[in-house]
């Protein structure tokens, strides 16, 4: 497998505690915590999310730097939130094979 240079980002939303999250997505604090304890509903979760907040949950890094592979995570990370205005738990590079 090779590494593209698109990147899943898992950005900080909170949704454990975001109460106006779980109202604006129409779901119970119960829902969601069900929803975190299985790995593929988490996801949706997560994908869920970043519709209603208007983020995407796949980033193209060619759209932000030159050469991506020059610069640090922090850096690029920083780019990233502050593009987008959410704090980042983290991100990876997508794999393709």
């Amino acid at each position: 497998m090779s590494v593209t240079n698109k990147v899943e980002v898992d950005w900080e939303f909170d949704i454990e505690t975001n109460e106006e999250i779980w109202t604006r997505l129409g779901l119970t604090e119960n829902e969601v915590m069900a929803m975190l304890e299985d790995e593929r509903d988490a996801s949706k979760l997560k994908d869920l999310c970043c519709g209603e907040l208007g983020v995407p949950r796949y980033v193209d890094l060619d759209l932000f730097f030159d050469n991506y592979r020059d610069e640090d995570e922090e850096t690029i990370t920083d780019t990233l939130s502050d593009e987008y205005g959410w704090l980042i738990k983290g991100w990876s590079y997508v794999q393709q094979s």
